[in-house]
């Protein structure tokens, strides 16, 4: 080794002595290199980019920590310097509004559905007929007819009489 290094000395060559750590060190001698300041700042530049993209398109905390493969810190600093907003995820209690109201929808025309069916009762229609104008199965008229609490008539037409 100490004749290789005399015959690459006596040749011209030099030995820069490295001041970094160990791990500098063995980058340096398999060949990579680190990062240099431009690089650095073209992939930042690359990664903003693709962050404004991504926020435009509506894209989560998740989907950015997993495209910019950046940790939920990094990602918000970087958001928040360029001034862009994450959209955070969306609340169930709008669709918990939602879902009432068509509940409350759904009970309204069920009991219009029910007073119909009442006031066919009154007037004398079998639970048949009226399941035929309310284009309702027998079990649902007297399932209405149990529920809202209304009696339906039964009878059968007795031709005797």
């Amino acid at each position: 080794m100490d004749l290789a290094i005399d015959d690459f000395l006596k040749r011209g060559g030099t030995i820069d002595r490295v001041q970094g750590p160990v791990c500098a060190q063995a980058l340096v001698e398999t060949g990579n290199h680190l990062t240099a300041p431009e690089e650095e700042e073209q992939e930042r530049t690359r990664k903003t980019e693709l962050l404004r993209e991504l926020i435009t398109k509506g894209a989560g905390i998740s989907a950015l920590q997993y495209s910019l493969k950046m940790n939920k810190s990094e990602i918000k600093r970087m958001a928040r310097e360029n001034g862009l907003k994450i959209v955070q995820s969306r609340s169930l209690h709008l669709t918990r509004k939602y879902r009432a109201a068509q509940t409350a929808t759904a009970e309204f025309a069920q009991d219009a559905i029910a007073g119909h069916a009442m006031h066919y009762c009154a007037l004398g229609y079998t639970a048949i007929e009226i399941a035929q104008k309310l284009d309702l199965t027998l079990r649902q008229v007297c399932e209405l007819g149990k529920n809202y609490r209304f009696e339906l008539n039964h009878r059968t037409d007795n031709r005797d009489e």
